[in-house]
Parts: structure tokens; sequence; C-alpha cells
């Protein structure tokens, strides 16, 4: 997407039902979600369908996920008659009507949508995501972690629902499998740092100390400007060296060695950071000598 080109679509759609067609296909590839202005042009588009062409179904079913999620009952209902009317043995038109049952609150109907639809294309992923969102908004913890641990079992490349699955069991306390779904989410891509510095950090969280200062060390030579990497670092390397300080001299040098390049990158990074930077800057010194004195 080019710079101020989502803007200037918005404009010309004002003024063309040839362009408001451009803006809500604009809109799909990028993913953009505006439901209020999907439905703003989509509705005026909808009222003389013919002139969409091959576009109209598209419209209907972009015009009626938009009102699921705006709360516009009237337009999601006229959607789906006209595009269950269309494709009545559909299961996209099917899977349409589960997210209407979850809009009214009918989640188990929703499920039963979901199920059917499983059950006749175990392959439909958007349906298996869907019932793992009824079990989010209607379900417990558990059931829903049962849910995403299913799905997995049978899209095991599904990066975003490992990711989803990570969360769900922090939120549960159970570090260990958080650490498990972040160990696939690196393997997945080795550069990612954000994965990188989450797996740090819940190594570091569950005593991983050794394997905590790898990957931070990992994330600092990915990013040497990561202010979380490089305060990672010297807290696992602190930590350690309390750990190991009765233990080789030579461990303990390259732990030294860590600690200096992570201190030495940070107030290199707080002296550019104006006055409060220079305070952090000032702070970090010292601890440091406090910590090198003891």
């Amino acid at each position: 997407m080019e710079p101020g080109e989502y803007d200037a679509l918005k404009e010309k759609a004002r003024r063309s039902d040839t362009s408001a067609v451009e803006l809500l296909q604009f809109m799909r590839t990028q993913k953009i979600s505006q439901p209020e202005l999907v439905l703003s042009h989509g509705a005026k588009l909808l009222q003389n369908p013919r002139r969409l062409k091959s576009e109209v179904w598209t419209v209907y079913e972009q015009v009626f996920l938009a009102a699921c999620a705006a709360g516009n009952e009237v337009w999601r209902e006229h959607c789906l008659k006209k595009l269950t009317t269309k494709w009545p043995n559909s299961i996209r038109v099917e899977r349409l009507k589960g997210m209407r049952e979850e809009c009214c609150k009918n989640y188990s109907q929703a499920k039963k949508i979901y199920d059917g639809i499983i059950e006749k294309k175990p392959e439909d992923t958007v349906a298996w995501k869907r019932r793992i969102a009824v079990s989010k908004q209607n379900g417990t913890l558990a059931e829903t972690i049962a849910k995403i641990n299913e799905y997995l079992d049978s899209f095991c490349t599904d990066s975003e629902v490992w990711h989803e699955l990570a969360e769900l069991y922090i939120e549960a306390g159970s570090l260990s499998r958080a650490l498990y779904c972040f160990e696939e989410l690196v393997l997945a891509n080795p550069r990612d740092i954000y994965q990188i510095l989450t797996y740090a950090e819940l190594l570091y969280s569950t005593n991983e100390l050794t394997q905590a200062r790898q990957y931070y060390s990992l994330a600092c030579y990915l990013d040497g400007s990561s202010l979380r990497a490089l305060w990672g670092l010297v807290a696992v390397s602190m930590a350690l060296a309390e750990k190991d300080k009765d233990k080789e001299k030579d461990n303990k040098a390259k732990l030294d060695a860590l600690q200096n390049f992570a201190c030495d990158k940070l107030q290199q990074l707080y002296r550019g950071a104006g006055a409060h930077g220079k305070l952090a800057c000032s702070l970090l010194d010292q601890e440091f000598k406090a910590v090198k004195a003891e």
C-alpha cells in the first residue's frame, strides 16, 4: 500500500460508484477492517446490484461480514438471504450462517453448523477457526485450549494458531507448554525477533537461564538497538553470574563480557535520548559498577 493511497480512494469513492467498488476491492485485498465504511458504500451499491456485474456476490458477502461486525441486523439478514438463495448448498454460505448464529449469541447452533461443515470437509480451516472462536466466546479456557490442540493435530504449520495457543497457556499459568508453542514459532520463522525475545523471556521465567542467554544473544545479534533484548541479556547474565559464582573463571569471564557488551550498548542508546536518556544512562552505570563491586 502506497502512502495516502487508501485516503485517496476513500475520497474518490464519495463521488463515484466505480471508485466505491475499487475501494471495497482494496479493503478486501489489504484486509482493512472498517465495517461502517463498507456498509456505507456497499449498501448504496447493492441498491442497484446489476451494475456490480461479477462483483455483486463478493460485495454481498463483504457487506454481510461488515454488518455482523457493526451489529446491523437488517443488512446482515438481507445479504445472507440473497447469498443463500443464490447458493443454497454452499459450504461457504453455511459458514456465514454460523457467523450469523454467533452474532445472535446462539453459540450451540453455531457450533453445530461448524461441526457439520468439518464433518463434510475436514480441510476447511475457516470452519475449524470459527469453532475455536465459539469456544473462546462461550466456553472455558480448558475447552478452548483443547479445541486449538485438536486443530493443530491436523494443521501443525499454522503459526497464528500456535501463537494464540501460547497466549492461552500463559493465561492459564502453564509456561512450560507456552514454551513448546514458541519453539514451534521460532522454528517456523527463525529471524522473527518478537518470537525469539518472547521465547527467551519464557526460558528466563522457567529458570532455563543458559538457553535464555543464548536467545537473548541471538536477538541482540539480529537487532543491536533492541532495548528489550539488551535488558534481557543484562538480566540473564547477572542471574547466571550469581548462580555460577563459584564455578570456573572462564565461564565468569564470558558472562562479564556479555554484561559489558549489553551495558555499553544500552548506554550508547540512552545517551542519544535527551535528558531522560542521560539520567537512565547514569543510573545504569551506577548499578553496573555496584554489581561488579560485589
